[in-house]
């Protein structure tokens, strides 16, 4: 008879092999023989095989015949089966909403969109939030059953828990409790909930824009200003959720900043970056320089990431606040140029969609 500790031990190990085999599947992008996965986990080929075997029952995984590279029967290959599920990452505002969809991995399987519509109503945020999810669903070939994992970038404050809790944008998604509407719509799907720009900041270290071990600031510039900070490559926090939340602070006058660059674009800002009105943007870089700065000498970042929806005013953004904060700091961090885009929120949220997704596909292991 198998002792109760034994046994018990027999059951860890399984669980050590399949995560093993599981994690190596998971970062391969190639299908692995079971002698490649046996060489890469240091398991024993019979390990391995038996490893496969009730992963195989258990649909994780799928398998294949490889081409032969040399006269002989061709090899089985195995994949991770990352399109079991899909995750979500949407980014809703009060001008608009974008979304994109991929697998398990994170992988794309129907690209960023974005509608741009009047969504300050919380029931009007509701309905296009569902009515996004349903499109990237129905493009992916998916249902609602297949959503693994949903993630949701709000332009506010979000706790540790991941519940919205604080936003002057939108004052009345949190009094209808969107979370919940949402929680209703699809109860089986893991939802989450976070600042768009910490979302972001996210999507640019895994961009690899801010290097692992880097501090810095990422500077959204879209409908508003905003910014989050990244300290020892990973996005800052703070104690209730508003770490980099400078913008709040009305002496920043970044508000202002927006407004007077608006003024000046006769035909939409876009003309001020396509243009080349040097003047219009060296007045706006001086105008949000002071909140930068005092960001900056308070974390004393590697780099700055200005990161606008106008692929053109990134880089001219971040030469104009390279001259300001030379004025305003000890040490003037790199300023870098985000090439995201738009779909930076949305590409955070799919991150961590995806994460969940993750854990979601490895707790079916042994």
């Amino acid at each position: 008879m198998t002792s109760p500790a034994l046994g018990t031990d027999l059951a860890a190990m399984r669980r050590l092999n399949d995560q093993a085999v599981l994690t190596t599947l998971w970062d391969a992008t190639e299908p692995m023989t079971a002698t490649h996965l046996a060489a890469s986990t240091g398991l024993s080929r019979t390990t391995v095989e038996a490893v496969l075997s009730g992963m195989l029952e258990n649909e994780l995984i799928r398998a294949e015949q490889l081409r032969p590279t040399r006269a002989g029967r061709p090899a089985r290959g195995y994949r991770l089966a990352a399109d079991r599920g899909i995750v979500i990452g949407i980014d809703i505002g009060p001008h608009g909403i974008a979304g994109i969809a991929g697998d398990l991995r994170g992988t794309v399987c129907a690209p960023h969109r974005r509608v741009e519509q009047d969504l300050s109503g919380g029931e009007d945020a509701v309905t296009a939030i569902l009515g996004v999810v349903g499109a990237l669903l129905a493009e992916a070939g998916k249902s609602a059953d297949d959503l693994a994992a949903l993630t949701v970038g709000i332009p506010g404050i979000v706790d540790a828990s991941g519940r919205p809790v604080k936003t002057t944008v939108v004052p009345d998604w949190l009094a209808i409790d969107i979370d919940a509407h949402l929680r209703r719509a699809y109860p089986q799907t893991t939802i989450f909930f976070d600042n768009d720009t910490k979302l972001a900041a996210l999507a640019e270290i895994e961009n690899g824009t801010i290097g692992p071990d880097e501090t810095a600031v990422v500077l959204r510039i879209g409908n508003r200003i905003s910014a989050a900070s990244v300290v020892d490559g990973r996005v800052a926090r703070g104690a209730h959720g508003a770490a980099g939340e400078i913008g709040a602070l009305g002496r920043v006058a970044w508000p202002q900043a927006q407004e007077r660059l608006s003024a000046r674009a006769e035909g939409g800002i876009e003309t001020l970056f396509t243009g080349g009105n040097d003047d219009a943007v060296a007045e706006f870089a001086a105008g949000i320089a002071d909140g930068l700065g005092a960001l900056v000498l308070a974390i004393d970042p590697h780099a700055v990431v200005v990161s606008s929806s106008i692929p053109e005013g990134s880089g001219r953004i971040a030469d104009a606040l390279r001259v300001e904060l030379s004025e305003r700091a000890l040490f003037v961090p790199e300023l870098r140029a985000s090439t995201l885009g738009a779909a930076a929120p949305c590409l955070g949220a799919l991150a961590v969609s995806s994460a969940s997704g993750r854990e979601q596909l490895f707790a079916h292991t042994s």
